[in-house]
């Protein structure tokens, strides 16, 4: 599991991360702040209330920071815009309260220049719904100006919600994610390496139970954008990464 070599406080330090997620904090704590912030490099506090976000300059070596689910909006990051994150790399920000995307990739942009990875699912300003049928028909062409406007703005990334911004796999087009009828798959391809590698990186953001994130067989399930390859993980916890490792990031 996530936690096996984490002390009572969820701080792996073989991994350098801490997992407080699902506590319903409202803030964090400044003896949690004191005793871990210089040493974490990954710290997941989804399914949260925190909104105040300013300790993050009091952890100099914060590379993943994971805040699913925490009603989070663009003006919770407001006091963050003088002094950019350098070191974050990967951020999930899923199923919160962002709406305005021009406002979101210009606040991206100012506080951390350097994301690789990145996943907003289930934000208002997120056009994630492609499996929709068929009410769909120009979702393709609104999430293909979804990922430019994030794409330009963050010069650094290469994955963004479900897909490499890689220039080989990276379609030209917005039709490259259109949904075929017959299968509800969209018409893109991902390398077994390369979903391997991100598959546990990504929110359900289309779960058939809302309430657990399952499937009628109690299986955690992945969005119907993904390759059908079995994900590992089977907590219930942050819906970011848990698997990408240092050598990745």
């Amino acid at each position: 599991m996530y936690q096996n070599n984490a002390d009572a406080n969820g701080y792996n330090a073989n991994k350098k991360e801490l997992n407080l997620s699902d506590r319903n904090l409202r803030e964090l704590d400044t003896a949690i702040i004191a005793t871990y912030g210089e040493c974490i490099e990954h710290l997941d506090l989804s399914h949260n209330r925190i909104t105040r976000l300013e300790w993050l300059y009091q952890m100099p070596n914060l590379r993943c920071l994971i805040m699913d689910d925490n009603r989070l909006r663009e003006s919770h990051f407001e006091k963050l815009k003088k002094v950019p994150l350098p070191k974050i790399t990967t951020l999930t920000l899923n199923k919160n309260e962002l709406s305005d995307l021009d406002t979101t990739a210009e606040m991206l942009q100012q506080i951390f220049p350097n994301l690789e990875y990145l996943s907003l699912h289930g934000n208002p300003m997120c056009p994630d719904n492609l499996c929709l049928q068929p009410f769909s028909e120009f979702v393709p062409y609104e999430y293909a100006h979804y990922r430019d406007v994030l794409s330009k703005s963050l010069p650094h990334l290469k994955f963004l919600d479900h897909f490499s911004l890689d220039a080989k796999q990276l379609p030209k087009d917005s039709h490259c994610i259109k949904q075929d009828k017959s299968t509800q798959q969209p018409i893109i391809s991902f390398s077994g390496d390369l979903w391997s590698k991100l598959k546990n990186f990504l929110s359900v953001p289309n779960a058939t139970n809302s309430n657990t994130g399952q499937n009628e067989n109690g299986n955690r399930l992945v969005s119907s954008l993904a390759p059908s390859y079995d994900s590992t993980y089977k907590g219930v916890h942050s819906e970011g990464n848990r698997y990408i490792t240092n050598s990745d990031l």
